[in-house]
């Protein structure tokens, strides 16, 4: 298929979805990788793996889409009914300050935090233009640099989505005492150490599992 276009691929996909020939279709996305972008590439791959009712690698692919800065009404509908499915709104609510902290983190790097830095610069600008303030302007460069700093650091935090059941454990090796089975489809934010992940967030699953049950976002 060197010869294809993006819209032969897509096509060729979407008659595979309506033969309902998902593996197929996952096959043909895979071939051509490539030749799509990164973000509508991941949203199809989702989407097929939602045919396939694979709910936690929907997810991981739905939300690398979303990240990539796909963000259509059929990406939102799709991700959501997906996490429906896996009940991430009970699984991965907050119950303690770490878990609000982490998730409201998340929550408003995905834009927020640029917005408000960059309001700050504007501010600061306007008020020296206007009041030739120097003092005023740092100070909004201060904040702005800030708010920038706290972006990347949030943005650095290792998440991943639990695409294969796995039991936690106290400590990374098998030789530690098991806890409860961590829910898949669950996105986490953790520390990795050689082939395991101590997991931070949710909170309420602290403990480590292996690394090899994971899609890193």
């Amino acid at each position: 298929m060197e010869d294809t276009t993006i819209e032969d691929v897509l096509k060729t996909v979407e008659a595979l979805y309506a033969q309902k020939d998902y593996q197929k279709a996952l096959e043909t996305l895979a071939a051509n990788k490539g030749k799509i972008s990164e973000s509508v590439w991941h949203y199809n791959v989702g989407t097929v793996y939602g045919k396939l009712e694979n709910w936690p690698m929907a997810r991981y692919h739905l939300t690398i889409a979303e990240l990539e800065g796909l963000s259509s009404k059929e990406v939102i509908l799709n991700k959501k009914f997906v996490e429906s499915k896996l009940e991430t709104d009970k699984l991965e609510r907050a119950i303690s300050p770490s878990d609000y902290f982490v998730k409201g983190g998340m929550q408003s790097s995905h834009g927020i935090l640029s917005s408000v830095s960059l309001l700050a610069v504007l501010i600061g600008l306007v008020v020296f233009w206007q009041k030739k303030n120097i003092k005023a302007l740092v100070t909004s460069l201060v904040i702005a640099g800030v708010v920038v700093g706290l972006n990347i650091w949030i943005n650095s935090w290792d998440k991943m989505i639990v695409t294969s059941s796995q039991v936690i454990k106290d400590g990374p090796s098998e030789i530690f005492g098991q806890k409860e089975e961590i829910p898949v489809g669950l996105m986490i934010v953790g520390t990795k150490k050689g082939d395991w992940v101590e997991i931070k967030y949710p909170s309420r699953y602290q403990g480590w599992i292996k690394y090899t049950g994971l899609k890193e976002l």
